[in-house]
């Protein structure tokens, strides 16, 4: 699975298993390619064995099975990896339809007609789509979804959920990102949202899940914090850094932040997951703003789940997966 990826400040060229290949921009390149110690650690996170220097992402040999695959003066490892194992449930219910321009997929666990107690809508990395999650459910990271319906919108904006300028700025600085377009995307995934609520016997927000990985995860906590006015069940940030108006919170007064909030109630609940060795959104940096919109905005108690996984990279993992069922599943 082979998909393109775009971020604030970077240079990126592909995407393989999930995992992102970069140089950063307006600053020195970043050597992102790390060999593995031994073909006994290879992975879907890294399937490097040797790595070279000609470029910001320069593998020169790959764990078995792999085949190298060379791009634009990059060289990365592409793994076919095991067949999937058939679908959990095997009956689940898949359907498509359009909401506020999103093309959408859903699954619901059960045969046609099930009910559900709980949506997760997720959102997609940076120039992907909702397929990306539909490699991850018949990989059977999802598991049992019995009593769920999972949600994957696309981005009609060329899979982007924001648009970012190349033009020195950094993770930190308004000037990096497009903000119209983060607006523009915020208002189709409140459309979304307001869809699902409407479908559900409960019409309860705290039934509905928001989660997305890196641009999507970005997106994530904008939603809860900056557009929605109410508390999701949840928010599930995977290796996304927060996005403006929240990269301006940390250090500021709780009334400036609180200005800038669209919610800030304590009935809020938050997960972030992130790779240690993650090359794009620094892990102690991420972590460290976060904490700052946290105390700015008083809401520490919110964050429930906050790991930091050692090795991993810009990706998704199945242990990833398996915390974000456990925070759904355990209120």
């Amino acid at each position: 699975m082979r998909i393109s990826c775009y971020f604030p400040t970077l240079l990126l060229v592909v995407n393989v298993f999930g995992v992102c290949i970069v140089s950063l921009a307006g600053e020195a390149s970043a050597k992102a390619c790390t060999p593995v110690s031994s073909k006994a650690q290879c992975s879907a996170k890294n399937a490097c064995l040797k790595c070279g220097t000609a470029s910001a992402y320069d593998c020169i040999e790959c764990c078995p099975g792999c085949s190298l695959v060379k791009k634009d003066g990059y060289q990365w490892c592409s793994c076919k990896g095991p067949a999937p194992g058939p679908k959990p449930g095997g009956n689940d219910t898949w359907t498509n339809y359009t909401v506020a321009g999103m093309d959408v997929m859903a699954v619901v666990g059960g045969p046609k007609g099930s009910s559900y107690e709980k949506v997760i809508v997720m959102l997609h990395g940076g120039g992907s789509s909702g397929e990306e999650f539909v490699y991850n459910y018949d990989s059977g990271w999802f598991g049992n979804i019995t009593g769920k319906k999972f949600v994957f919108p696309t981005s009609p904006d060329n899979g982007l959920w924001y648009r970012s300028f190349k033009n020195g700025c950094g993770l930190l600085d308004d000037c990096a990102y497009d903000l119209n377009s983060i607006a523009a995307s915020a208002s189709r995934v409140a459309a979304l949202i307001e869809h699902e609520k409407a479908l559900l016997a409960s019409r309860d927000a705290a039934s509905i899940y928001l989660a997305g990985f890196s641009q999507g995860g970005q997106l994530t906590s904008y939603m809860q914090l900056a557009k929605l006015t109410y508390a999701l069940g949840g928010a599930i940030i995977m290796d996304g850094f927060p996005l403006p108006p929240l990269v301006d919170m940390p250090g500021a007064s709780p009334d400036a932040a609180k200005r800038n909030a669209s919610y800030y109630g304590d009935d809020m609940r938050f997960m972030i997951y992130q790779g240690a060795a993650d090359p794009i959104f620094p892990a102690h940096l991420l972590h460290d703003t976060f904490a700052g919109i946290f105390q700015a905005l008083d809401i520490t108690s919110t964050l429930k789940v906050n790991v930091t996984e050692p090795g991993m990279t810009h990706t998704t993992t199945k242990e990833e997966f398996d915390a974000m069922l456990d925070f759904i599943n355990n209120e």
